[in-house]
């Protein structure tokens, strides 16, 4: 009996731990299995030919809003062409309305409900026998014409009963150029409303030795990334710190993401965070919203004062990347008042600004609320919602585009200091009206429409503050002008943002990289380089600023950019006085 299990990534570099998990889980000697992955990117018909010429007997389909429509019509295809073929779904798209999902999808055998490990396992083991299997919980299936419900299955109590999903090296290989999804837990200690993980009712932990064996083994094989998909990696925080002081102590160039609560953080915690060095953590925060009344509505208790105080903490002590979270469209949140939480969030200057928009998942308690606070929403997955009794779509579409903005803006991390400039000088920290006033220009240029290469998304921005604020331009211009060639090495500045380079500045560039004494003071890495090698990794640029405080100076005064190989960003900015 040939098993297939697969599912659609939303992108390349994600993997799924959920088909690893089932692969280490279900292995046994009557049965082959496989694991194949794709993307939502890729063809319909590539993937049906490819699960076609698997020629599986029993074909299983991980749920999730971002694949279920294309899994559907895959399940109906491949039904067609191989009738015989024994179709499973499971996951949380399809766990929550089973029955619904199985009336719906007559190419669908079976939906296998919640945790899936133990029942795959009794499945295959009663397809192999040709057993009944009423009797296995946590399933819905199709008999003689009737949907039958199982029992729930009960939560495994003893997580370390799950086989280490990445135990083969060339299975891992296979992920080399992927994140790498881990848990050292599964449920949440929280409860909030819009959240699949309100449904579990347990947080229940993998062991210590268990989870440092298995990070010992990942890191070692160098994977480059290994995100923990943990609700809040620091429930426990001395548990958590004891593993991450595991995975610093291991040599490797592996980074780390983490879902953490900065609520209870505690000062031990961020005492320990300031040693972590750069480019080893990333930590997801979630805010959502800093209106009481509104994390009250979906059963978000926290300290908002020390929530915003740690995290302050962590931006201004650590070197850890932040990335922080908002979600419009939730109860009593309306335009007005999400701008309030949009400007405390972006004073907090986190890496990146993650504006989200809620989802109405199956089996929450906010989509059993709809019609309290007059939800409108996608009928079809991801169920995004449209409006509410206090926000409308006009203004909710206003927000899409300010999104929009945030990503191709902030949230690369190349404009930081002209925007921050920007929002401090004009807009005196009401980072909102900048937005708003930003995605005004786009829409009026009708610049929304379009793909937009990377110098032109500079020249907009330029072109904006020039028209609407033309006092502070030529300030604006050289801050612009040095995120931009601190962003990647260029080959030439974008449009309308001016060099004051003299004419003879190639000239100039070559007297100084062939004074040793220059190079011994400035560039001594290059030392054994020649002039030809040295001028290939510089970018000389004069400027109107200090790069020591980023102030205005009315002589420019020259820049050295030095780039290198395999690096975007340069490693080295230096400025002669």
């Amino acid at each position: 009996m040939k098993v297939v299990l697969t599912t659609l990534n939303a992108k390349y570099i994600h993997s799924s731990l959920a088909l690893a998990y089932l692969y280490a889980y279900c292995q046994d000697e009557r049965w082959q299995l496989q694991i194949h992955e794709y993307t939502i990117n890729d063809y319909h018909l590539n993937i049906l030919t490819s699960l076609y010429e698997l020629k599986a007997d029993v074909l299983c389909f991980s749920c999730y809003i971002w694949n279920i429509d294309m899994i559907q019509r895959l399940a109906a295809d491949i039904k067609k062409v191989q009738p015989n073929i024994f179709i499973i779904f499971g996951g949380p798209e399809v766990s929550y309305d089973a029955a619904d999902a199985i009336k719906d999808n007559q190419a669908v055998d079976l939906i296998i409900r919640g945790e899936g490990e133990q029942t795959l396992l009794e499945i295959l083991e009663a397809l192999y026998s040709n057993n009944p299997m009423e009797s296995i919980p946590g399933i819905t299936f199709k008999s003689a014409n009737q949907v039958i419900d199982t029992i729930d299955r009960l939560p495994l109590t003893n997580l370390d009963s799950i086989p280490f999903p990445y135990e083969n090296p060339e299975q891992l290989h296979n992920y080399n150029e992927h994140i790498i999804y881990y848990e050292t837990s599964r449920g949440c200690p929280h409860n909030c409303s819009y959240c699949i993980s309100s449904t579990m009712h347990s947080l229940r932990y993998f062991s210590l030795e268990r989870v440092k064996k298995d990070l010992t083994i990942l890191i070692g094989q160098g994977v480059r990334q290994i995100k923990f998909v943990d609700r809040t990696f620091n429930a426990n925080e001395d548990r958590a710190r004891e593993i991450m002081r595991h995975v610093l102590s291991i040599p490797g160039e592996t980074r780390f993401h983490f879902e953490i609560g900065a609520a209870t953080l505690t000062k031990d915690m961020l005492t320990f965070l300031a040693q972590v060095p750069a480019n080893k953590f990333d930590f997801e925060i979630g805010i959502q919203s800093t209106c009481e009344k509104t994390l009250e509505s979906i059963n978000r208790k926290v300290n908002m004062d020390k929530l915003m105080q740690n995290i302050r903490r962590l931006q201004q002590e650590t070197r850890i990347h932040l990335h922080i979270d908002l979600i419009a469209g939730l109860p009593y949140e309306t335009y007005e008042v999400f701008k309030t939480s949009f400007n405390q969030v972006y004073a907090l200057k986190a890496d990146v600004i993650q504006l989200g928009f809620l989802k109405m998942l199956k089996g929450t308690l906010i989509r059993e609320q709809e019609s309290l606070y007059s939800y409108k929403y996608q009928d079809k997955a991801p169920y995004q919602v449209l409006a509410n009794k206090f926000i409308s779509f006009t203004e909710m579409v206003w927000l899409l585009k300010i999104e929009e903005l945030l990503q191709r803006y902030y949230n690369q991390g190349d404009y930081t200091l002209s925007l921050n400039y920007l929002t401090s000088t004009v807009y005196k920290e009401n980072a909102f009206q900048f937005w708003e006033d930003f995605v005004r220009y786009w829409q009026e240029g009708n610049l929304f429409n379009y793909s937009h290469r990377r110098e032109t998304v500079y020249t907009i921005l330029n072109n904006f503050v020039r028209a609407t604020n033309p006092q502070i331009f030529p300030e604006f211009q050289e801050m612009l002008k040095y995120d931009y060639l601190n962003s990647g090495r260029p080959a030439i500045l974008p449009e309308g943002i001016h060099s004051h380079n003299p004419a003879d500045a190639r000239e100039r560039l070559y007297e100084f990289i062939k004074d040793r004494q220059f190079n011994q003071k400035y560039l001594p890495e290059f030392m054994e380089l020649s002039p030809g090698e040295i001028r290939r990794r510089i970018y000389l640029e004069w400027m109107h600023i200090d790069i020591e405080d980023y102030h205005y100076i009315n002589e420019p005064r020259p820049v050295f950019f030095v780039y290198t190989a395999g690096e975007k960003r340069p490693v080295k900015i230096f400025q002669l006085d």
